[in-house]
This record gives structure tokens, sequence and C-alpha cells, in this order.
């Protein structure tokens, strides 16, 4: 536009009507208004077509593209495993209540046991290892205790004074326990989530904080796992990990377009 041709008092207007300021003499004004022009103009944009891309990347990285894989957690089986765990939890605590009005110290016991069970069953549930073997530990417990107790009616027991014979609780207690074990030694490590959840380790610190001696299980030994983080695509939005800090260039496995991470 040709601001040159117009009177100082028309500069002004249009300062005026673009919340400019209209101080100053023509030459300001104009300069004004051709600075708010220019800020308003749309800025070329380069767009690398396909082959720069590749060529780019063959550059970089000498041929290898930088790929990032969402890979799953959790695994079926360790989820219905854990699944099951949970529902023997409740079935081992509504057991302890029905034996609590005349057996309160074994029922007692029981309850607890059964409070393990339904604990180590929500941490295989939500992928992490220590939950099964949380539970492997409460199994052999549970199963030691059901042999000390195979004599009596108590909660504590399959034998239920000694109706079933003591195989029968033998039997049980090894088939739970190679149930839960399958997966620990079956599944790859990649299936279960690393560590242990915050809750996890807050109620650890917790009890570390008013016991007499240190729990030396409960300090942190994740220092030497890499921990990632989840992002998202700057182009189709789709959520990726990558190494917590890291920082260059990745490829989003669903879109195949790349982008800086900083």
């Amino acid at each position: 536009m040709d601001y040159d041709s117009l009177t100082l008092l028309d500069l002004k207007t249009m300062c005026k009507e673009r919340g400019l300021r209209v101080s100053g003499n023509k030459a300001e004004v104009v300069i004004r208004l051709m600075e708010d022009d220019e800020s308003k103009s749309p800025q070329p944009v380069s767009i690398p077509t396909q082959h720069n891309v590749q060529h780019m990347q063959q550059q970089m990285y000498g041929g290898q593209q930088p790929q990032i894989f969402i890979t799953n957690n959790t695994t079926n089986v360790v989820q219905i495993t854990g699944i099951g765990i949970v529902m023997y939890g409740f079935f081992r605590v509504a057991v302890a209540i029905l034996f609590s009005e005349w057996q309160a110290e074994e029922s007692f016991f029981a309850l607890v046991i059964g409070i393990a069970y339904i604990f180590g069953g929500i941490l295989s549930v939500q992928g992490y290892r220590i939950g099964l073997q949380i539970t492997l530990i409460t199994l052999v417990i549970s199963g030691m205790l059901s042999l000390a107790y195979h004599d009596e009616v108590s909660p504590l027991s399959v034998g239920m004074g000694g109706i079933w014979p003591v195989e029968l609780s033998l039997v049980c207690s090894g088939f739970c326990i190679l149930v839960v074990a399958m997966p620990l030694f079956t599944a790859a490590p990649s299936n279960f989530r690393i560590g242990t959840p915050n809750y996890l380790r807050t109620v650890v610190n917790m009890a570390d904080f008013v016991s007499p001696v240190p729990l030396v299980w409960g300090e942190d030994k994740n220092e030497d796992i890499e921990v990632k983080v989840v992002i998202n695509c700057v182009h189709c939005d789709s959520p990726l990990k990558v190494p917590q800090g890291y920082s260059g260039n990745v490829k989003c496995p669903s879109c195949g377009e790349k982008f800086q991470v900083k």
C-alpha cells in the first residue's frame, strides 16, 4: 500500500483503527504501519519432501532410522493370573470373617493372608512382577499354616479337622504356586512394568520411618533402571515412550513422521 500518498491525518486514522500509536511525524507513522503489515503477512514455510527427509536421515544416522516402539507392559496371562489371585483373596477374607465369631485369633491371620492375596493380585493386574512375588510368599506361608492346622477346623487349613487328607493341602498349595510362578519364568521381562508403584513405595517409606530397624528391602534400587516418559507425536498426537532426559530426533511408529524431542 502506498502510504506516502496519504495525508498525516489519514495515516493516524489508520493507526487508530489498528490499535497502534498515533503520535509522531509522517515518516514515523508510515514506518509503524509498514511494520504492522509485515507482522501480519504470512511467513513462507518450507516443507521437505519425502525424498529430502530420507536423505537427511541417511546423512544423520548412517542409513539407520531411529524408531520408537510402544510395547504393552502387561500380557493377558499376567492380568488373568492377577484377577484370579484377587478373587481367591476375597474368598479367603470371606472365610476369615465366617470363622471370626469363635476363632478370632486364627481368623485374624486368615484375614491378613487374604488381604495379602488381594494386594498381590492387584499389583499383578497392574503388570508389576512384585505382585506375583508377594503372592508366592503368601502361598508358601499359607501352605505351611494349612499343614500345621490340618487336624483342626480352622480358616487357615483345608483339612477341616482331618476330614480331607493331608495330601489335598499339598496338592492345592503346589498347584497354586505353580500357576503363580509360571508367568514369572515364561513371560519376557518386557511384559512386566519396571519397578514398583508409587503408592507401594510410599507405604514402605512410612513403615521404614516408624520401624526401629532400617528396612533395607524398602530402599530404592531403581537407579540403574532406564526411566521412560510418554510424549505425543507432533504430527498425529499418538502417544509414544522415550527415555527420560532424551534430546534428539525420533520417528513416530504410527504415522512414520519424524520430529525433534527437546
